[in-house]
């Protein structure tokens, strides 16, 4: 190795050492012709201040790449700076739904033709319910079509518009009723007529109201965040006919279960105020509420005891139900219980470990598995319920946008690309060039997805293994 870079300097030097030669033989030829040649000077690239090279890359995963069926341009609603963030597309009964120079289109889902176009200038949002669609008009006019043939069924002469900086903003459609959600306001309306029925607000909200809404024996409940001595959740119910308040318990939560006239809440404030960093004891309580009146009548009791040595993080994360069981975040564990139990003391089912990692994020229950998100990098990890082993899933590129039907994980990436895989097994299927950095939500109707990207839809027809 020695020799060799000696011979290379050798020759560095012979290259640099003949220049003034060569330069001045090619001068004296120019004189000689009676020209006065002016050489150009030597370049040099500016150097940069910092140049730092990542060699760090996500290894490229082999696997077969499906052609789109069609192709349709749309609006574009994945500005990051967006203001306006709503349900601009979705897909039932094999047509995909959306909205094109602020009109409402109808595609068909296997073909990508469009069907039919309604209206001018809409807030982009758009729901389904039983062969109807719900939207709202560029004032916040609910209105109701007929998602077959596009014709209008009614328009509400009632505008919902609130202006609120952090609105939150839903469309809720039930047997008879069709609820939209403004902030910590909440109008119901006949879904026949679209006749105003009556309007709620929770001025303690103060305009910060969630998407819940269930309805359940002539109640409706909502949750807002409200501020008190720390901000928390608050659980509020209203008679369903008339809009008038029945009750609200300020720190409760979302109901994890309604049965025998009982609504089962989680209470997240006494928790944290029961938070002691020198003590390692902590719990979660759930209060059972009537659910006509608020009164408590019960409560249940969940503790552990965090491991380690003082100071002890707060230990408190997710309460999720799923089917007759419930699931408590404990620390390092989550611990599984029935999801009713007048027990005290009761011990869990059995324990899992949580994922290890900074920032997760538990989303909930799917498929058999408690599914967490990294906070940091979007990606899941996944906990089987039949034997605690954790399970993870990866691309080949960061994600922009995952969702999950059945068997089927769609991970859409920053690379231009969506990667499906089989959730169970963990196995790649395909892939499908999107051409595009940001995604939304991927939609599935009869045998199709529906990958929304910048400015464009592309339908990919699914494989027998995922339908």
């Amino acid at each position: 190795m020695v020799n060799i870079h000696k011979r290379q300097m050798n020759k560095e030097w012979k290259r640099r050492a003949g220049r003034p030669i060569i330069a001045g033989i090619t001068a004296g030829m120019l004189m000689v012709h009676g020209v006065i040649g002016v050489l150009p000077s030597q370049a040099h690239a500016e150097a940069s201040d910092v140049s730092i090279r990542n060699w760090y890359s996500y290894q490229r995963i082999t696997v077969p790449e499906l052609k789109p069926s069609w192709t349709a341009k749309v609006d574009n609603y994945l500005n990051m700076n967006e203001t306006y963030v709503g349900v601009n597309a979705i897909a039932e009964e094999g047509k995909v739904f959306t909205f094109a120079g602020s009109k409402l289109i109808a595609l068909d889902a296997t073909t990508g033709k469009r069907l039919w176009t309604y209206g001018k200038e809409l807030t982009p949002y758009i729901t389904y319910q039983s062969g109807i669609l719900y939207g709202l008009t560029i004032d916040h006019k609910p209105y109701a079509l007929n998602a077959k043939t596009g014709k209008a069924i009614w328009q509400s002469g009632t505008s919902t518009w609130i202006d609120t900086y952090n609105r939150t903003e839903a469309l809720v459609p039930t047997v008879d009723t069709l609820y939209v959600i403004k902030g910590s306001t909440t109008f119901a309306l006949d879904i026949q007529s679209g006749k105003l029925r009556w309007e709620a607000d929770e001025p303690l909200g103060e305009g910060n109201g969630t998407e819940y809404l269930r309805e359940s024996n002539g109640v409706v409940l909502r949750t807002f965040f409200v501020q008190g001595a720390l901000t928390s959740l608050q659980l509020n119910a209203y008679d369903k006919k008339t809009g008038k308040k029945l009750w609200g318990h300020f720190g409760q939560g979302e109901a994890i279960q309604i049965k025998d006239g009982l609504v089962y809440s989680a209470d997240y404030y006494s928790s944290i105020l029961e938070n002691d960093e020198s003590s390692p004891e902590r719990k979660w309580k759930v209060n059972a509420y009537n659910l006509k009146t608020g009164v408590l009548k019960g409560s249940q009791e969940y503790k552990w005891t965090m491991p380690g040595d003082p100071p002890y993080v707060n230990g408190y994360g997710g309460i999720f139900s799923n089917k007759d069981k419930l699931y408590i975040l404990q620390g390092d564990a989550i611990a599984e219980y029935p999801l009713t139990s007048s027990n005290p003391g009761t011990a869990p089912l059995r324990t899992f470990h949580r994922p290890y990692g900074e920032n997760m994020v538990w989303l909930g229950v799917t498929q058999e598995r408690l599914i967490f998100k990294n906070g940091n990098t979007g990606e899941l990890t996944g906990i089987k319920l039949a034997n605690g082993q954790e399970v993870q899933w990866h691309g080949d590129a960061p994600v922009s946008q995952i969702d999950v039907y059945g068997k089927g994980m769609y991970r859409a990436q920053r690379n231009g690309t969506l990667l499906v895989l089989n959730m169970m097994s963990g196995q790649s299927v395909f892939r499908v060039s999107t051409g595009g950095d940001l995604h939304n939500t991927t939609l599935k109707t009869n045998g199709m997805i529906i990958i929304q990207t910048e400015g464009k839809l592309l339908g990919v027809k699914l494989p027998a293994s995922l339908k």
